[in-house]
Formats: C-alpha cells, sequence, structure tokens
C-alpha cells in the first residue's frame, strides 16, 4: 500500500508537469494574407498576371480580359495555420475557384481565430464611366517648358475605385521629338521616390502620351496587346487617363512605363546593351554603321557608364552581325548564331499589322542583347505614324490597308535595306507565316474585343478632349471611330493573308 501511494504521488507529479508544459505552449493568433495574385501561366484567360489589392478584409482584383471567370487559380502568401473557401483547404497556386459571384475566403490562425476577407473581381470594360484622373501642380504655378529641366511640383491620382490612389512630390518634363512640338504636350515624370502606380511594379520614372495626332486614341491600342499577346518581353502597359495641371484640363492621355532597363522594365542584366536606331541621332554615344549606314544609338549601358572604349566594343559586335547580313552568303550563313529569328518574327507581326513604316528610315525601332546572347527585336515603341498616316491623310485609310510594310525603293532606306533583307530570308518567310496563321486563328478576335473594350473605356471623355485639342482625324463619335478602325484592321489581316500564302 505505501508503495502504490508513493507511485500514485510520482504518477500526479509527472501528469501537473505535463499540463503546466501544455498550458505553457501559445498558439499563434497571426492571421493575414500577405499578397495575393492570379498568375498568367495558371490562368490562361489573363493576357498577364493580376496583383490583388489587400485592404483591410478585402481582396480587390481588376482583371482586364478574362475567359473564364468561374474557373481561375489564385497564388497568395499568408500568415496563419489554413486558407479556407466554403470549409475546403486552399492550395496557393492549385485549388480552383469560381469568381463569378461572391466569394470569401477564411484564414484560420493556430489558436483557431479566424479572419474572413471578400473577393471584389472588377473587369476593366466595367470601368467605363470614369477613367483615374492625375493631377499635377507645379509648384508657385509654374509652367513645363523644357525637355531638359524638371518642374518639381506635387502628383496626385484618383485611381476612381479601379487603381490606388497616390500622392507624392515629383518633377515632370516635355519629351518626344515631333510630339513635343505640337499643341498637344507628351511629358516625363520622375518620382522623388519609387512607387508603383497603376499596379505597375515601383519605379520613379513614368510617361505620359498624348496622342495628338490620332483623336480616337485607339492606335496605341493595338500594337502594345498585340505584343503581349505574342509575349514579345518588355512590352509597356497602358493605362488610358485624364490629366490636370495646375487646374487646366489637358484631356485624355496614355500612361506607361519609362523606357528603361532594370527588373519588371527592360530586364536584360547589369552587361546587357539596348540599342535605338534612329534617325533623329541626338543620343551622346553613337555611331552609323559601316555596311548599311545604320544610326545606331546607344540607350545602355546609361551614359554615364559609357566611354570611348565600350562604344568600340558595342560597335564592333553589332557590325559583326551586321557584316553577316550584307554577306553574299545571307542568309546561307551563321547570320541566327546572332541573331533571335522568333523575336525577329514577333516584332514584324505587330509592325505589319499596324503598318508602322518607321522602321524604313529608321525611327524608334530597338534592338536589345543580354550579356553572351543573341540581338533581338524589342522593345516596341512609336506608332504615331503606324496605320497608313501621313501628313495629308489621317490613320486608317482603308485605301492603304493593303499597302507593303517596306517602301521597295530603288535606293532603299538603311533601315528598309537592313530589316528588308532579313526578312526575304526564306526561313523567316516561313516561321512569319507560322506565327501569324496561330496569331489570327487564335489571337485576333481577342485583339478586336480588346479595342473595343478600349473605346467604350475612353469613349466618355474624348468629348472633353476634342474640346481642347479637335477632333484630329476622329468622327467626333466613338462608335463610328471604332467601326473604322476595326474596319481597317479587317482589311489588313486580309492583306497579310495574301502576303503570307507567298512563302
Amino acid at each position: 500500500m505505501r508503495h502504490l501511494k508513493i507511485t500514485l504521488f510520482i504518477f500526479g507529479l509527472l501528469l501537473w508537469g505535463c499540463q503546466e508544459s501544455i498550458h505553457d505552449v501559445v498558439l499563434s493568433s497571426e492571421k493575414e494574407f500577405i499578397d495575393f495574385s492570379l498568375e498568367k501561366s495558371l490562368n490562361p484567360g489573363l493576357d498577364e498576371t493580376v496583383t490583388a489589392e489587400i485592404i483591410n478584409s478585402e481582396i480587390r482584383l481588376i482583371i482586364p480580359e478574362l475567359a473564364d471567370k468561374k474557373k481561375l487559380i489564385a497564388t497568395f502568401n499568408y500568415k496563419g495555420d489554413i486558407v479556407l473557401v466554403n470549409s475546403k483547404k486552399q492550395e496557393s497556386g492549385t485549388s480552383l475557384n469560381d469568381y463569378s459571384g461572391p466569394l470569401k475566403y477564411i484564414i484560420q490562425a493556430e489558436d483557431g481565430t479566424q479572419i474572413v476577407y471578400t473577393v471584389k473581381v472588377t473587369l476593366k470594360d466595367e470601368l467605363k464611366s470614369s477613367l483615374p484622373h492625375i493631377y499635377i501642380n507645379i509648384d508657385d504655378n509654374g509652367s513645363i517648358t523644357s525637355k531638359e529641366v524638371y518642374a518639381n511640383g506635387t502628383i496626385t491620382i484618383e485611381g476612381k475605385e479601379a487603381y490606388s490612389d497616390y500622392e507624392g512630390r515629383m518633377g515632370i518634363r516635355g519629351r518626344g521629338n515631333t510630339t513635343w512640338g505640337l499643341p498637344k504636350k507628351p511629358y516625363k515624370i520622375k518620382l522623388d521616390s519609387e512607387a508603383s502606380l497603376f499596379g505597375m511594379p515601383a519605379y520613379r520614372e513614368w510617361i505620359l502620351l498624348a496622342e495628338y495626332l490620332d483623336g480616337t486614341m485607339l492606335y496605341n491600342s493595338i500594337p502594345y496587346k498585340t505584343a503581349r499577346m505574342l509575349e514579345i518581353p518588355y512590352t509597356n502597359h497602358l493605362i488610358p487617363v485624364e490629366l490636370t495641371i495646375n487646374d487646366e484640363y489637358q484631356g485624355v492621355y496614355s500612361f506607361t512605363e519609362h523606357k528603361e532597363v532594370g527588373e519588371n522594365r527592360i530586364d536584360i542584366g547589369e552587361n546587357g546593351v539596348l540599342l535605338e536606331l534612329d534617325t533623329y541621332f541626338d543620343e551622346v554615344w553613337k555611331f552609323t554603321s559601316e555596311k548599311y549606314d545604320l544610326p545606331v544609338m546607344i540607350q545602355f549601358p546609361k551614359e554615364k557608364d559609357m566611354s570611348q572604349e565600350r562604344l568600340d566594343e558595342i560597335r564592333s559586335d553589332f557590325e559583326n552581325f551586321e557584316a553577316l547580313v550584307f554577306d553574299p552568303e545571307f542568309p546561307e550563313n551563321d547570320y541566327l548564331d546572332y541573331f533571335d529569328d522568333l523575336s525577329f518574327v514577333n516584332y514584324m507581326i505587330v509592325y505589319q499589322l499596324t503598318l508602322n513604316m518607321e522602321i524604313n528610315y529608321p525611327k524608334s525601332t530597338y534592338i536589345n542583347k543580354k550579356a553572351g546572347g543573341k540581338y533581338r527585336m524589342g522593345i516596341i515603341w512609336d506608332f504615331d505614324h503606324g496605320f497608313a498616316y501621313s501628313s495629308s491623310s489621317p490613320h486608317y485609310n482603308i485605301n492603304y490597308a493593303g499597302s507593303p510594310l517596306f517602301w521597295n525603293q530603288a535606293t532603299p532606306a538603311p533601315g528598309e535595306a537592313f530589316f528588308g533583307k532579313i526578312m526575304n530570308d526564306p526561313h523567316m518567310g516561313s516561321l512569319f507565316k507560322e506565327r501569324w496563321n496561330w496569331f489570327k486563328t487564335n489571337k485576333y478576335q481577342e485583339l478586336r474585343e480588346y479595342v473595343t473594350s478600349w473605346s467604350d473605356i475612353i469613349g466618355p471623355s474624348l468629348t472633353g478632349d476634342h474640346d481642347l485639342w479637335g477632333e484630329r482625324g476622329s468622327s467626333g463619335d466613338a462608335g463610328t471611330d471604332l467601326q473604322r478602325v476595326l474596319n481597317w484592321l479587317d482589311a489588313r489581316v486580309d492583306y497579310l493573308d495574301d502576303y503570307v500564302s507567298g512563302f
């Protein structure tokens, strides 16, 4: 009996000690989403990854194009024990959910407490009633008169529920070559501090495109969307906005990223090269190529990182490639060891579809190269003179929708000679035909729908823009303008079908 009492006593002490240990464990009450997105690679109906804005317990998603809202896969990071939807455990990058109706995500903490997140999905074509508005106020009510000197002031963005609001300090200056001399001015903005604007990755430098030459304000929606469909790297995003400077309304603009090398922009690495071929030839570091007299300007490395030695290296490398194109043995040589064929063909589809003849001079034609890699076409930029535009004919003149891209002059211009010769390589013709047929079958209808959506979004604001700057080739009616653009595109597609039939 005495032994039994001792045993029970020891057992009691052990049990008490275990209970003390259990009570010493503190379960976490943390429960929150860190980030939430719909990845393009997991959701075929999206043309780009959509990153949510998480405000308190609301997950806000703005979806530009959606194949099936009932079948979407979210990618997320969170703090907590488990994520649930309708009592079902969720796995990031795996779980499929229906976003067409009310949807709630529950995060349960280790201690059993929960937080409920409500998902709010907005389609971009539902945001047509009011464009985001950018307000810029120059210090001391100053003005923007220079392309070199920034005027300092503040910038305020009203996202109109489609995007996050923003307010901060910045500088603003003019930009562009011909476009700076037009009545409606384009601008470059440089924030005092990096910021994510309109859902784009955080940077300091941004662009406001005036689009003065096309009063329909539809022409830039076409090439940039086409380029993203073709997955051309580093393609800019366009956000239509209204602009007010010093309390004076300036009309409708397109807001986009500045052309700069860096992660989430033109990501060619620290040792990469970005070349601009442009007859304006107005950069500090530049050269005229030996064989085709191409006006080559160095956009990266930056001016401060350049030297004569580095310029000589870049020139020598480019001219070695150029010589292979000039070579009488072309294309039966190794030029494709130095030049990416798919990037060229994708680029040419954009320029052929938009009839952007700037490539003939050339102007605003970009070529990039990562260290140790091949030359690749891109970025795409500047479509002011696309769509058969000339000083005597507005954009979308249906009579010119069947015009060839290259001029075919007796004495060809440098861009016409160089890029035209590459396009005449049978291999390029075959690859172009393959990619064009894929694009027309799988993406062209989506492009038409996108342009229609863009027209719906900007349409209500065009009257104010036209009141300020004139109709500029527009009919004054957004629906009529849209039909003219779509008719031109359809005619251009018919031309390209005939064009590839010869390959």
